[in-house]
């Protein structure tokens, strides 16, 4: 299994209440929702349910803590971040996303949980084919994190069959494929085919290389 770090009561108390009661409309049980919020180096904000000011507020809080577990995961690409990602992520109650690994473009991905009082947590797998499953269990206000790799890392996330599942994805990005690439030992070729052919299988085929 892939190394990774559990972080319970990863926001404080302020930051947790604000984003566990955004007032987000009902989905479908096979839905998915995922609304993106991102800041980039340089200071600018984009927010679809965040407002700008929270978004630099939860950079603040919690931007020195991301990066100080990706030095702990893979510190070659601490010199790459270029922009943070704030999610929020409505899961349907009986919605489930493959088996996958993140793109290489994150450089550490991570996921609180934020409501309901209890739901399934993240499912990680030693092999692409889901063997040997391990659940983080969900837990309130509890971080999950990691960073990717090409040979493991795999994991999934579905709902629980009774509520809708609302989590903050928490992602220091990078636009340098290419670097990741050499970091990481990997073609950069068949990873550039890999990320644009991803979405379109995943739209049509609810599959992903």
């Amino acid at each position: 299994m892939f190394n990774y770090k559990i972080i319970d009561n990863f926001l404080n108390k302020d930051d947790f209440t604000r984003l566990s009661s955004l007032n987000l409309k009902e989905i479908e049980k096979n839905e998915i929702k995922i609304f993106h919020n991102q800041i980039f180096k340089n200071g600018n904000v984009q927010g679809q349910c965040l407002d700008a000011d929270f978004i630099k507020i939860l950079f603040k809080n919690y931007h020195d803590a991301a990066m100080d577990l990706l030095n702990i995961f893979c510190p070659k690409k601490t010199k790459l971040w270029e922009y943070s990602e704030f999610h929020i992520v409505q899961t349907g109650s009986n919605y489930k996303y493959p088996i996958h690994r993140d793109s290489p473009l994150k450089l550490l991905s991570g996921v609180i949980y934020l409501k309901p009082e209890q739901s399934k947590g993240t499912l990680l797998y030693e092999t692409k084919n889901g063997k040997n499953p391990k659940e983080i269990t969900w837990k309130q206000n509890r971080g999950f994190f990691f960073a990717r790799s090409e040979n493991n890392s795999y994991h999934s996330y579905e709902g629980d069959g009774k509520c809708t599942r609302v989590a903050l994805v928490y992602n220091l990005m990078t636009t340098k494929l290419k670097e990741v690439c050499e970091i990481e030992n990997i073609s950069y070729y068949k990873i550039r085919t890999r990320e644009f052919i991803n979405p379109y299988l995943y739209r049509f085929f609810k599959i992903l290389f």
